[in-house]
């Protein structure tokens, strides 16, 4: 008698898996770098050159890299990037083979031969030497890494004559990672954003301040022990007699404590040192005491820290701190300003009945716990700035700011658990970016009311929003703690106009922790490499949805 509805359940799933193939399938390819010499290139999608010089040796008869032991076969192997080297029988290579046993070198590659090209979402570099049958081709995969500049020489292929493999990790692997120096200045345009001279694009951290607090809150200095220090770029805040601060130190001395302010937002100034980038902070203010801060601005593609050094031996009253980010970077985090709607949302239904067709809901993402530090995210795959936007290292971001809203309820308000979950007698309150207050829940960005009493708890405070991702690319999930209480916010991409929360409700698996499902558009990805990312969230979604849909019918 169940004939006729199982056959539909399997209809709409077959659907599902269809409409799923033909998302994954429309991706878009990795950027790629146009040459523009033996050793440099320049990103298609923007981000930058990439450029080997800082790394070569000239020297041409000691290679920047020499007699590397390989760690595939039994060889040694010398390269050195830009510039001819000289080894043995090598003459004017870019790579060298040393086989002891016949003490012999065979070259593997001349630096007139450079090209670099893409192999799937690797970079190589690509060199030959000699021709027909004693042609040698050697390609050198470059890998972006914010660490030492490291070598591998994997060595010759298993599967084919004459291919050698290496690795080279460096800093100077990144788009302008190791970009020589230009004259280029940064034009101020507000607090925390400036523009480049050289046409490179913005400096722009409104995605690193926080409306609710400092971005960075008491760091310690390894030079003045009893300090911590606190940083909020773009946005003032107030901490103890720190009031509308921009940056702010805390000393505590044989008990005494005592609140200093180191500048304001309005009197921040972008200025430029060689090839350094700084913006210091002054201000008018009586109580400031004439203490100044200077932020260093360091472009990291790939993290983002702040340190305290301290007191500046050089500058009475002025403190030196350093921000990486890759909001540093030129190009890699300009926002058109936007205003937050009045309301951008569909609540979803408020009755515990069924909809009139079957939606299986789709699953919560698995994420790990956020650490103590707010500041970073457990798992930074997608990097966090501030408390709802981050981005994946090729660039593509979540930006969920569109969302915020400042004053008044929270955009999902008094939210019933979602069907098919079993009512459980509380309503939930969700606001993105901006903390709000619900009874006893205070600045808090979720909110558990019993639906009978009233009395409210708060699911997490907004200040500990930390980003996750359950793998390297995807999808995202925010964190949020609360004393000994968890929320889990998964971000599901939807291409409607309206924005709608899913209530799990409590994890029955794990303690005081509360599931949730953002599905909105601002929670698809953006910029370059969107299609690909986004194509593996809606994969995972659509499959989770395509198993719960099966299992119904069992």
């Amino acid at each position: 008698g169940n004939r006729p509805s199982e056959m539909a359940l399997y209809k709409n799933t077959l659907l599902v898996l269809i409409s799923c193939a033909l998302s994954v399938t429309n991706t878009e390819s990795a950027p790629t770098c146009e040459q523009t010499g033996p050793c440099s290139c320049r990103m298609s999608d923007g981000a930058g050159d990439i450029d080997l010089s800082a790394l070569a040796s000239s020297d041409s008869s000691s290679p920047a890299f020499k007699d590397v032991n390989s760690t595939g076969d039994q060889y040694m192997y010398s390269y050195n990037p830009c510039q001819p080297f000289t080894e043995g029988d090598c003459k004017d290579v870019s790579a060298c083979q040393y086989v002891s046993e016949l003490k012999t070198y065979f070259p593997l590659g001349t630096q007139d031969s450079a090209k670099f090209i893409q192999e799937g979402q690797d970079l190589v570099l690509r060199y030959i030497a000699g021709q027909g049958s004693s042609m040698r081709e050697t390609k050198v995969k470059l890998v972006c890494d914010a660490g030492e500049t490291e070598f591998t020489a994997e060595g010759q292929d298993p599967n084919l004559i004459n291919l050698y493999h290496f690795t080279l990790k460096s800093p100077c692997a990144c788009p302008g990672g190791c970009s020589k120096p230009s004259n280029a200045t940064c034009r101020q345009l507000g607090p925390c954003s400036c523009n480049m001279t050289d046409g490179s694009g913005m400096v722009d951290l409104h995605r690193v301040g926080r409306r609710d607090g400092p971005a960075f809150r008491d760091i310690a200095s390894p030079s003045e022990v009893s300090d911590l220090y606190s940083y909020n770029p773009c946005y003032p805040f107030s901490l103890g007699a720190c009031h509308d601060a921009a940056a702010c130190v805390t000393t505590e001395t044989h008990g005494v404590h005592m609140d200093n302010s180191l500048g304001s937002q309005e009197d921040a100034l972008f200025f430029n040192s060689g090839s350094n980038l700084y913006i210091m902070y002054g201000t008018s203010k009586n109580y400031s005491k004439g203490l100044s801060s200077l932020v260093q601005l360091v472009c990291d593609r790939h993290q983002e820290s702040f340190q305290a050094q301290g007191p500046n031996p050089q500058e009475k009253g002025q403190y030196i701190f350093t921000l990486r980010s890759p909001c540093a970077c030129p190009g890699r985090c300009e926002t058109p300003p936007t205003t937050p709607p009045t309301r951008t949302t569909a609540p979803p239904t408020r009755s515990t009945a069924p909809p009139s067709h079957t939606t299986a809901l789709p699953s919560p993402i698995t994420v790990p716990h956020p650490t103590p530090n707010t500041t970073k995210p457990t798992q930074a795959a997608c990097v966090q700035y501030g408390t709802c936007s981050c981005m994946f290292k090729n660039g593509s971001y979540i930006d969920l700011t569109s969302l915020e809203l400042v004053k008044g309820d929270p955009l999902f308000k008094d939210e019933p658990i979602s069907w098919p979950r079993h009512d459980d007698g509380y309503l939930y309150s969700f606001n993105p970016c901006a903390p709000f207050t619900e009874g006893k829940c205070t600045d808090v960005a979720l909110c558990r009311k019993n639906s009978a009493s009233g009395s409210a708890v708060s699911l997490g405070k907004q200040f500990s929003a930390s980003f996750a991702t359950a793998k390297e690319d995807g999808p995202v999930a925010i964190a949020y703690a609360s004393d000994n209480r968890m929320s889990i916010v998964s971000l599901h991409c939807t291409e409607g106009k309206h924005s709608r929360l899913v209530v799990l409700g409590a994890d029955p698996k794990v303690p005081n922790t509360y599931e949730f499902i953002l599905e909105s558009p601002h929670c698809c990805l953006q910029k370059s490499g969107t299609a690909a990312v986004r194509s593996s969230l809606m994969w995972i979604i659509c499959s989770a949805w395509t198993l719960l849909v099966v299992h119904s019918l069992r």
